[in-house]
């Protein structure tokens, strides 16, 4: 079956993907794959700005319906003091 994407494309998807989902290992495979497929850093980085993007708007979606929800206002608090290496 053809592909409908590119693997250029697909890589820039999976590298968003991944740094979506806060994995390191999935985002150094997927930055070699897509260099390999001829995606310069700047596309890298403009598709990891786009997955920044997607994640604050979903964050902001979830704490409006959490206020909602719970009936205050949500902190932002860090789970973690700035300087762990937890929450970097």
């Amino acid at each position: 079956m053809p592909k409908s994407v590119s693997l250029k494309v697909e890589e820039m998807i999976a590298l968003g993907v991944a740094y979506a989902l806060n994995c390191g290992k999935c985002m150094k495979v997927h930055k070699k794959a897509a260099y390999d497929a001829g995606v310069s850093i700047e596309e890298m980085n403009e598709a990891l700005s786009v997955a920044e993007g997607v994640i604050k708007g979903a964050r902001g979606v979830t704490k409006n319906e959490a206020e909602k929800i719970f009936g205050s206002k949500v902190e932002d608090n860090r789970c973690c003091p700035e300087d762990s290496e937890c929450c970097p």
